[in-house]
């Protein structure tokens, strides 16, 4: 008997273990960004994020995209489950390449354009 309750306890750790864990892994499609910031050597940009739902955090970004005029941005949830704050930030340093002109976020099923370099003054600008 202690021997099967023993397997369940340890079946049950790993389940809970692998659902605490295993959402820091899963992208989050509801990142907004609400503010950047282009260094003044214009070689790297710093964002600042916030998520559309109510629960959530966002912990690490990577960019996707083998283009390099386009970013692809996908961010990841934070460890801690569907509310967890395991490694949270909202502040991201990406670096930016010469020659890229435009920023995509991963928005629920599709790449969004959410910045944009202006062709004419060279500034970043946020798209709406």
């Amino acid at each position: 008997m202690k021997k099967k309750l023993s397997i369940i306890i340890v079946i049950l750790l790993l389940l809970y273990g692998g659902y605490y864990f295993g959402l820091g892994f899963s992208p989050r499609t509801d990142v907004v960004v609400v503010d950047f910031k282009v260094s003044e050597q214009q070689d790297q940009m710093t964002i600042y994020t916030s998520i559309a739902s109510s629960a959530g955090y966002t912990r690490s970004v990577k960019n996707v995209s083998d283009d390099p005029e386009k970013m692809k941005l996908k961010f990841y949830s934070a460890f801690g489950g569907i509310n967890g704050s395991i490694g949270a930030k909202s502040e991201f340093d990406l670096p930016l390449s010469p020659e890229c002109k435009e920023i995509y976020v991963l928005l629920y099923d599709d790449y969004r354009l959410t910045l944009a370099k202006n062709p004419t003054t060279g500034e970043w600008e946020r798209i709406k």
